[in-house]
């Protein structure tokens, strides 16, 4: 049974390298119906913190990468005495000065076959004597990882190859303990649009950051999936799709770009296929934290109306925030206006006679409102087209957007009547 794992240290949140880490694990196990590991490699107990923790725990939920086995690498210490114990005993580890050193041998080469790279040979001899337990008693990474995934029985290594280097002393370990290798496959580093190395001066690279600025989950998953990833020129994916697709054949040598104009685009993308309801549910939080709208407003407005207006605006919105500022026009607050507007003496009276016509409408949907308000305009000799733009700025606070009669038919009779007249003043 193919058994994978992802093994964040936490000393800080997760961030874009290790979720798509993860994401890749799991993506793996998913689609082999394997194994998915979550280990938290907290034996730093300097720089690891509780806090840490839960922020990698909660991006993970929220990226829905669910784990089968969760474990606690501290919770292994007595394991990793005995193991350690164990090489000492045959000869593989000595002490000295205190620390306990992994005797390296002294000649030929250390294979690292990778599924992804390759093979990578590195030579013993520029290995040298390595510590597996410090002098105070804790261990070193190179030596717990090894023991851990030995006792997990994990089948694959999937990892950045900022890890490449540390991997023949972990072979080495394996050897001398007569464990079986698991497959490792080492996956490109995550670069900025400049091409060093992402970091915090390219960006949020936090995980929850990206939920705070209004991705959704959907996004941040199919975007990670094509850092490294690809199934032809395909671009859109969901969580199932990903699931379906992928393998690491698929998964390339070279460096991933981070386009933030792609993630912008797929998110985009994202809002316009999801589920009506569950984006209204999303988008509530960006809409009452700006404090105008209340939630009695939101309960007045009713999901029906509410629904159909995440429907109709979510087409102009990249993130979250957008959509709950496009949404603004659905309450009885001030808008934000893109450009102010000023009536002539010949547009004004033709307002009066759009307000007036309103006042008629027997039905509010697009259809009779566009057939009232065209004859109430012919009548005075007008067109549409003479005042619309100033209707639509005045009731949306936005140059262009969905069909204006959709939105009259979806703000409604009191609040376009309310707006108008407030022009009119």
């Amino acid at each position: 049974m193919i058994r994978v794992r992802f093994a964040p240290s936490p000393t800080g949140y997760l961030h874009v390298g290790g979720a798509r880490t993860a994401l890749f694990n799991w993506l793996f196990a998913r689609h082999l119906n394997g194994a998915f590991i979550l280990r938290i490699e907290d034996t730093d107990q300097e720089r690891s913190t509780e806090e840490s923790i839960e922020q990698i725990l909660e991006a993970m939920r929220w990226l829905g990468l669910d784990w089968d086995e969760y474990y606690r690498q501290t919770a292994r210490s007595n394991v990793h005495q005995q193991v350690a114990q164990e090489l000492v005993d045959r000869g593989c580890a000595y002490m000295h000065e205190g620390a306990w050193w992994f005797r390296v041998p002294k000649e030929g080469e250390t294979i690292v076959h990778d599924e992804l790279l390759g093979d990578v040979s590195f030579q013993n001899a520029q290995l040298k004597d390595f510590v597996i337990r410090r002098s105070d008693g804790s261990f070193v990474y190179n030596f717990v990882v090894v023991v851990d995934d030995a006792d997990m029985r994990i089948t694959h290594v999937i990892r950045g190859d900022d890890h490449l280097n540390n991997t023949p002393k972990q072979i080495l370990i394996y050897e001398a303990l007569e464990r079986p290798l698991p497959h490792f496959a080492h996956l490109p580093l995550i670069l900025g649009p400049d091409r060093t190395r992402l970091s915090k001066r390219h960006g949020v690279t936090s995980v929850l950051e990206y939920r705070r600025r209004g991705f959704l989950s959907e996004t941040i998953v199919n975007f990670l999936a094509r850092l490294g990833w690809s199934h032809g020129d395909q671009e859109f994916f969901t969580r199932d799709d990903l699931i379906e697709l992928f393998s690491l054949e698929n998964v390339g040598s070279s460096a991933a770009i981070f386009d933030e104009a792609k993630l912008f685009w797929l998110n985009q993308q994202h809002m316009k296929a999801a589920n009506p309801e569950e984006l209204l549910q999303l988008v509530k939080p960006f809409v009452l934290e700006k404090g105008q709208v209340t939630q009695a407003m939101w309960e007045k407005a009713g999901p029906e109306r509410l629904s159909h207006g995440v429907t109709l605006l979510r087409h102009r919105a990249k993130t979250l925030p957008d959509l709950a500022e496009m949404m603004s026009l659905l309450f009885p607050i001030p808008l934000t206006i893109e450009e102010s507007v000023t009536l002539s003496k010949k547009q004004k009276p033709l307002i009066q006679a759009v307000l007036d016509a309103l006042a008629r409408v027997p039905e509010f949907t697009p259809e009779v409102l566009e057939e009232c308000l065209s004859n109430a305009l012919s009548e005075r000799g007008a067109k549409l087209k003479e005042i619309a733009p100033a209707i639509r700025m005045v009731v949306t606070g936005r140059r262009v957007g969905p069909g204006l009669f959709e939105l009259l038919s979806l703000v409604g009779r009191e609040l376009i009547v309310a707006r108008l007249r407030d022009l009119l003043k």
